[in-house]
């Protein structure tokens, strides 16, 4: 969405929704207040032509829900979009009478913002339907300027495709355009209570400079000053997008801008550098955990079905008909024309089919888990199903940027009192991969001792920074072995890509106890016991990537090395007497 800067601005000094600047008129029982050069274009006999542009195909929904409804209409003056705002309940009656209609907040806003050097949003017409007195729905009407980004889609999908030395430049300067626009904002005595870069458009001059406006100004509130500890929590909101997706050397600079365009003095940098990333931190979880909660169904991500004593949780990027498919006949997937059988055991059947997604033909997997003994219904009762437990696990490592394969459907057979019998899981089928124990055992002797090192190196790494990611997400997987964790694309590449799966074993703990790291780096160590090739250089390797083997600490790796090895010894033993193999 581009909601952004009009070429026809006011000046600076003349008040919003005033005449002679602004048109009146009235149609029905709403209000309009309209820049003059633009009433023709927007205001007709019926009032605003919102249903004469829907006909001829010139208008588009951007957003809709509850509280507000975002459309872009475009026009031969040039596109516009129309911010709807709906008053659901009385609730929303009574905010607008005393905090006045958030149409007309929004464009007062935009003004001070404008007036204070923050590049914004610029209105063009104000809508207000009122009855009895009362302010009810009203609209908010501004141009856009086609050539814009919203910021997050430029760092994740336009910046990486930029050659190396660009990116780096780019980086640098809209980490210092971003923290400029920040310390207006809050020199002004604004926060934005919603500030993430979607709501910060960019746009790249001719000499790659990035110009930068604030957008969807409902979030912003107005206070005497912004103190300390108020941009503290307001940089900490915005630090949490960046810090997983910037280095530390991009937010650094960033501050050392922010502090720079202050009047205010911040007398140490470094502790309020230090309590920002705390509270990031802080934020993250609180953010993590809600939407962790997401795949429990009900909202715009995910939808619940039920038919008999069948019940299912899906991703709204899952076909309708298909969960409907599914729903009739929970084991009919085994039997498909195009389904293959990878794994039937006593605990678990898994498939390769296909089914719709967001209307495409897609390969997923859909495993099934067995009732292994009666008591486990029982079981059922008092904790959550090891499907659930996989589902759930799937969301939390999706939420937190851990690669996994994307959740599509929780499925459960009912049986007495509710209490859910076998239980499935649909995920998307990562194509092509290879499981990191098949490639170490089938792939990696066919290649030449070189290429063997090189590849052991490669791994070595990407799996070093898959553990510590999991671990420094709050994430523990106790069954954290190599054949749980999947190779995506071509496993011969320099910076492999490592996802994983099989989640039963994932549990949430924050702060994750010392016990739980070592318990997983144990267990992929005696996963990787049996590989030819591997050294104890490698190994070390793979802990100096983790992370727990600081240079200025050298006897650290030691003391994780020696609580490892113990571990391993010890599993190995178990399994020996169990007489199950090593995995």
């Amino acid at each position: 969405m581009s909601i952004i800067n009009s070429q026809h601005s006011a000046t600076s000094d003349e008040p919003l929704f005033t005449q002679p600047a602004w048109r009146w008129s009235k149609s029905g029982d709403v209000g309009w207040w309209v820049r003059p050069e633009w009433s023709e274009a927007l205001i007709g006999p019926d009032g605003l032509k919102l249903t004469e542009w829907r006909a001829s195909g010139q208008l588009a929904t951007v957003k809709s829900g509850p509280h507000r409804v975002v459309y872009r209409a475009d026009l031969p003056t040039g596109s516009v979009y129309v911010k709807h705002f709906l008053v659901p309940n009385g609730r929303a009656v009574l905010r607008q009478w005393f905090r006045r209609g958030k149409g007309r907040n929004e464009g007062k806003r935009a003004k001070t913002l404008s007036d204070a050097g923050v590049p914004t949003i610029t209105p063009i017409a104000l809508g207000e339907q009122r009855k009895h007195q009362f302010l009810l729905e009203n609209y908010l009407i501004t141009p856009a300027i086609e050539g814009t980004t919203p910021l997050d889609t430029f760092v994740e999908t336009e910046l990486p495709q930029l050659d190396e030395v660009r990116q780096t430049s780019l980086r640098r300067s809209i980490a210092r355009e971003l923290a400029t626009l920040t310390a207006r904002l809050h020199e002004a005595g604004f926060l934005h209570h919603d500030f993430h870069p979607g709501n910060v458009l960019v746009r790249l001059g001719d000499d790659d400079h990035p110009q930068l406006t604030m957008i969807d100004l409902d979030a912003l509130r107005v206070v005497k000053k912004v103190c300390h500890q108020d941009a503290q929590t307001n940089l900490a909101q915005l630090n949490h997008y960046f810090w997983l997706r910037s280095s530390h050397t991009d937010r650094a600079r960033f501050l050392k801008q922010y502090l720079a365009a202050r009047t205010e003095v911040f007398p140490d940098a470094r502790k309020f550098a230090r309590a920002i990333e705390l509270e990031t931190r802080s934020w993250a979880e609180r953010l993590w955990k809600r939407w962790g909660r997401r795949c429990h169904g009900r909202n715009k991500y995910f939808a619940t079905d039920r038919k008999a004593n069948h019940r299912a949780i899906a991703s709204r990027d899952l076909d309708r008909t298909e969960v409907n498919r599914l729903l009739f006949d929970l084991d009919a997937p085994f039997s498909w024309p195009a389904t293959t059988i990878l794994k039937d055991s006593r605990t678990t059947t898994v498939a390769e089919t296909t089914l719709m997604v967001q209307g495409k033909p897609t390969r997923v997997i859909y495993k099934r888990f067995n009732v292994k003994k009666r008591l486990e219904v029982l079981w059922n009762i008092v904790r959550p199903t090891r499907a659930w437990r996989a589902w759930q696990a799937g969301q939390h490592l999706a939420s937190r940027g851990v690669p996994t394969p994307q959740n599509l459907a929780y499925l459960a057979r009912k049986g007495f009192a509710g209490i859910p019998k076998e239980t499935y899981i649909v995920t998307i089928l990562s194509d092509p991969s290879i499981t990191l124990a098949d490639y170490l055992t089938k792939v990696l002797p066919g290649l030449s001792s070189e290429q063997q090192r090189s590849q052991i190196r490669n791994l070595t790494r990407a799996l070093g920074q898959l553990v510590r990611t999991l671990h420094h997400r709050s994430l523990s997987h106790r069954d954290l072995k190599s054949s749980n964790i999947l190779i995506e694309g071509d496993p011969n590449v320099a910076n492999p890509q490592l996802t994983i799966i099989d989640l039963v074993g994932v549990t949430l703990t924050h702060p994750l106890p010392r016990d739980r790291k070592i318990q997983n780096l144990t267990r992929i160590n005696v996963s990787m016991s049996q590989i030819e090739g591997l050294t104890r250089t490698d190994r070390l390797r793979f802990l100096r990537t983790y992370g727990e083997c600081p240079v200025d600490q050298p006897e650290a790796w030691k003391l994780v090395w020696r609580e490892v090895e113990r571990g391993s010894v010890s599993k190995t033993e178990r399994n020996a007497r169990s007489g199950r193999p090593l995995s």
